[in-house]
This record gives C-alpha cells, sequence and structure tokens, in this order.
C-alpha cells in the first residue's frame, strides 16, 4: 500500500474544510435512523455531502487513528460529480475528492 496513514488524513483535513468553504457543512446532527441505509452512500437517506460528513470522513479518520488496514480502493468521484454538479461550482471540493481516489487507486 503505497499511501501512508499521514497522506491519508491530510486529505480527510482538506475534505472537510473543503466542504466547509462550499457551505456543505452541517452543524446540525443528523436522525439516528437516517444511518439505517442499506444503499451505497445513504443515497435513500441523506445526500452525498451528509454521506461525507457523517460517514466517510469519521469512518476514515478512525481508521488512521487505529492504525487499521485502509481501503483497496474509492471511487467517490462519480457520485461527487452527479451529487454536486447540480450545486454550482464545487472546483476544490472536487479536486480533493478527485486526489481521495488517486490516493486510493495507487497499486
Amino acid at each position: 500500500m503505497p499511501r501512508s496513514y499521514k497522506e491519508v488524513e491530510i486529505l480527510i483535513v482538506k475534505l472537510e474544510q473543503s466542504l466547509r468553504e462550499a457551505t456543505l457543512w452541517s452543524s446540525n446532527t443528523l436522525p439516528v435512523e437516517v444511518f439505517q441505509s442499506k444503499l451505497p452512500f445513504a443515497l435513500d437517506t441523506m445526500s452525498f455531502e451528509q454521506w461525507l460528513q457523517f460517514i466517510f470522513i469519521p469512518k476514515m479518520t478512525n481508521l488512521v487513528n487505529t492504525r487499521n488496514p485502509l481501503p483497496d480502493n474509492l471511487k467517490l468521484m462519480p457520485m461527487a460529480e452527479r451529487s454536486f454538479e447540480a450545486k454550482g461550482n464545487q472546483s476544490e471540493l472536487m479536486k480533493v475528492i478527485n486526489e481521495i481516489d488517486l490516493m486510493f487507486s495507487l497499486s
């Protein structure tokens, strides 16, 4: 695995910062039932930015902090493109998501 925990940590921090700068970060918590989704990205219960904030970032942060194995492959960009195309220019956020995908596509 050619990536380090520190590199992943840096990208996760950048992702949070980008969500905040794009005003897509929520200061409200979500109801417990929205986390019961069985669909990828919890499509039926939350927006993609909520999934990033409430599921992806905490999970990745936990993996980094506990030094548990990181995913072998991530493909967030197709969902990001679909989700953010109607939300205007999210170029910095899209750049960070692409960096995450590239980091996790290395073999």
